[in-house]
């Protein structure tokens, strides 16, 4: 979806967090809502403080990791940090454990959040590696190498930056559920 007088933005995440997410989420809702159900209060009491912070965990390892990019820039949203790479400082874009994007004048940033390449062997007993059809495992990385190509150059910079807010809500919450279980012993 194209934001109005931008270029369009795309998004590269790992279907397979994103299932696990809104499973969890799922989950989450039931143990929560079942107390609600049948106004049980202490029991919703006892489970909503670990549930909230494990929502929260389940969000901000799962769901939040991701790349996106466009013709500009790609935004590198690792687990409580952000990096935005202006494509003119990237200088090459392959995939290990994660999408690494090779920068001009620093490290590396590797994108946690994104598919990896699987190891080649077999999928199922009796399917081996002469049957099994073929997968390029690095077409992620090949379509962004040639976003990177064809990107105007840019003299922006590199930014790398700790993401206070999610990480505070974290905080608040890991430290609510401390005081919670202080003071239920």
């Amino acid at each position: 979806m194209a934001r109005p007088g931008s270029a369009p933005r795309y998004t590269f995440r790992a279907a397979s967090a994103v299932i696990t997410f809104w499973v969890g989420i799922a989950a989450l809702v039931v143990i929560v809502g079942s107390p609600v159900v049948n106004r049980d209060w202490s029991v919703l009491s006892f489970t909503l403080g670990p549930s909230l912070v494990l929502a929260w965990v389940l969000w901000i390892a799962l769901y939040r990791p991701a790349v996106h990019y466009d013709d500009a820039r790609v935004v590198v949203v690792n687990i409580g940090r952000r990096h935005v790479l202006p494509w003119g400082h990237v200088t090459n874009v392959r995939q290990g454990i994660g999408m690494i994007f090779e920068l001009d004048a620093s490290k590396p940033v590797v994108a946690y959040g994104v598919p990896a390449p699987r190891q080649a062997g077999n999928i199922a007993s009796t399917i081996d590696r002469r049957t099994r059809p073929a997968f390029d495992l690095n077409r992620d990385a090949d379509l962004l190498d040639g976003v990177r190509r064809s990107a105007t150059p840019s003299s922006d910079p590199v930014v790398s930056r700790w993401e206070v807010v999610p990480l505070s809500i974290g905080a608040v919450l890991v430290v609510g559920l401390i005081i919670e279980v202080a003071l239920g012993l």
